[in-house]
Formats: C-alpha cells, sequence, structure tokens
C-alpha cells in the first residue's frame, strides 16, 4: 500500500476537506432567518455568494411572515415574493436567533419539558442595543419610577434591561416598570404606552433614528459580554447532522469574512433579498454591528444571564443555578477552524 509522504496537518485536513465536499452531494438544509438586520444579512449573503454551495450545502431559505409585515410596516417596502416563507413549509433544525433566550427556555416555567438545545456560534457577543426615551427625559436617572418597553422579559431586551437596572441600583418592577409591549417601537412611546424602550439594531432602531430619537443610553459602550444573536440547534439533531453542522458554521464564518471586507456584497444582498435599495439605509444597516471573526459561543454571556437573572419570576431559579452553561455549548465547529489558521488566512492579506 502506498505511504503518504507527509503527515496531514489539521489546516491541511480542513482544505482537503472543503474541496472533497465540494465534489460530494451537497446536504439539503432548510433555513429561515428572521429580523431586518445586519446580524441576518450574513445568511443572505451566504445565499447570494454561493457560500453555502462551495460548503456542501444545499439550503432552502426563506424570509419569515413577521419580517415581511416589519418590512411593509415601518418602510413601506415589499420584499420579493420569491423568498417569503409561504404557509405550511416545515422549520428550519438550525436556530438563528438569542442564544441567550435559547438558553433560558430550558428555565422557564412555562416550558416544563425543554428539548435541549445548544449553541455552536455566537455572532452578537456583547451589548449593542439602544435605550430611547421621551424628549423630556435627558438622563437615566429620570426614568425612575418610568416604565420602560421591552419585547419579551427573558430575551436578548430583558438582558439589557436587567444590566440597566443594575448599573443604575434599581430593582425592577419597583424602581421601574417593564412593559412588554411586542413591538417595541416609537408609536408605543409616542402613543403613551411606555416612557421608554429598548431598540436593537435594524428596523427598530432606523426608525427611531429617522423620528429624531436621541439615544439616551447606548449599550454598546458597555461592552459587557452577552449572548445574543447565535446558531443553535436540538441536542438529539445535532448527535445525527454533525457534518451539516460544520459546513453550516464554515459558511458563517466564511461569510463573516466577506461581509466584513466587502461592503458591496451586504448592500447587494439587502437589495436583492429585502428590496432595501436606498444607500443611506444600507449604509446605516451595514455601520450598527462589527461580527467577530471567530463567532465562538457567548459562554461568559450565558455565565452573566445566570447572574442577572437569578431570581426573576418565571423561572425554575433551582435548576438556572445549577446549570452548567458549558453543557449547552459546542464550540468544536469554531475551534477547529480556529485552531487550524483557516479563519486568520481568510484575513491575512487584507
Amino acid at each position: 500500500m502506498k505511504k503518504w509522504p507527509f503527515i496531514l496537518t489539521i489546516s491541511a485536513v480542513v482544505t482537503v476537506t472543503a474541496a472533497l465536499q465540494a465534489q460530494e452531494k451537497p446536504l439539503p438544509l432548510r433555513l429561515t432567518p428572521g429580523l431586518v438586520s445586519i446580524l441576518r444579512m450574513i445568511n443572505w449573503v451566504a445565499l447570494d455568494q454561493g457560500i453555502y454551495r462551495k460548503n456542501g450545502l444545499d439550503v432552502d431559505q426563506c424570509m419569515p411572515r413577521g419580517d415581511v409585515e416589519d418590512l411593509k410596516r415601518v418602510l413601506g417596502i415589499e420584499p420579493p415574493a420569491a423568498y417569503r416563507c409561504k404557509a405550511g413549509d416545515p422549520p428550519s433544525p438550525i436556530g438563528l436567533s438569542g442564544g441567550q433566550p435559547a438558553f433560558l427556555a430550558h428555565f422557564e416555567t412555562s416550558n416544563p419539558a425543554p428539548r435541549k438545545r445548544v449553541i455552536l456560534a455566537t455572532l452578537q457577543d456583547r451589548t449593542n442595543y439602544v435605550i430611547f426615551a421621551r424628549k423630556d427625559i435627558t438622563v437615566p436617572e429620570q426614568l425612575r419610577g418610568k416604565r420602560l418597553a421591552i419585547t419579551s422579559r427573558f430575551n436578548i431586551l430583558g438582558f439589557q434591561a436587567l444590566l440597566f437596572c443594575r448599573a443604575m441600583g434599581w430593582e425592577p418592577d419597583k424602581d421601574i416598570t417593564f412593559v412588554i409591549d411586542p413591538s417595541g417601537t416609537n408609536e408605543g412611546m409616542l402613543s403613551g404606552k411606555f416612557d421608554a424602550y429598548i431598540a436593537g439594531e435594524g428596523l427598530p432602531l432606523w426608525q427611531a433614528v429617522q423620528a429624531g430619537q436621541k439615544p439616551l443610553i447606548e449599550f454598546k459602550y458597555w461592552k459587557i459580554p452577552m449572548a445574543s444573536s447565535s446558531v443553535h440547534v436540538e441536542e438529539a439533531w445535532l448527535q445525527n447532522n454533525r457534518e451539516t453542522a460544520r459546513r453550516f458554521i464554515k459558511a458563517m464564518v466564511d461569510t463573516i469574512a466577506v461581509v466584513k471586507q466587502d461592503k458591496q456584497a451586504f448592500n447587494r444582498a439587502l437589495a436583492k433579498y429585502y428590496n432595501i435599495n436606498d444607500p443611506k439605509m444600507q449604509e446605516f444597516f451595514y455601520n450598527t454591528w462589527d461580527f467577530p471573526a471567530k463567532p465562538y459561543p457567548a459562554i461568559e454571556g450565558l455565565r452573566n444571564t445566570k447572574v442577572l437573572f437569578d431570581g426573576q419570576s418565571g423561572l425554575r431559579n433551582d435548576q438556572l443555578r445549577s446549570a452548567r452553561v458549558e453543557d449547552y455549548i459546542d464550540d468544536s465547529f469554531v475551534r477547529e477552524l480556529d485552531q487550524s489558521g483557516y479563519i486568520d488566512r481568510l484575513y491575512k492579506n487584507k
């Protein structure tokens, strides 16, 4: 038997594997990225640039109905019908949303039999949202006794609301009232439903800025680890689909490199899939976030979650306290790409 004249390094293994999978029949994958923001544009750029296909994936990707409705309501824009999800479409096995909500769902009292989910990567690993308030509220201290709107207590807006309370030395629902409002938009504040709200990147932030609202708090300057936009899957699915997961994470890493280094690739995808052609709007969305080149699962963010949410109603707090966050992540896919030097080479000559 012929012997190899050299031993393959990890880096070479990654390269050879990529070349071989390109020759194989692509693995099918259903995806439904949501939210009109740069965080979800990674998935649309991957589709537009053929990055999924290069990584051996045949991706069927569509836009959720909620996104379509938000685009029409906020911007008066109709996204192309060809890319909208249809009634009865099967769900995606890969979650593309907050890592923290996926983690906390295991301990919510409203979820008595959770199916364990594992976070494979995190695209938003530090605070980045904005508090907007009525124009007569000009300093954070004036929010004492007022109403702060968030879309959910257990999502990343709830995380930053608790973070704000802790920084102010306030007790939630005593010194400040959290109003759960699914819209979380400027109209709710102007109509008197609440006095301030937390806006994430994307349409709520664009709407506030266009209305002339000035930030009261910009969490991006706090730079506190959090587990926001993430790739997460059911543990049972992962056991049987590790190759699909591996290819998907590599496609995400490849696309992050493209987006960070080629703004026009982002703009083309925004115009093609969301029908957003305004250069000013494209520039705004592009500048709302800077992706981590190495999107490891945000383990520090999950540790902060355990601290901030400890004792909160609606959670099985004994289970939350005893949970090991390491049991809810799998960083092996990102780590393989990192330790092989693959990620560094994506930026070497840039």
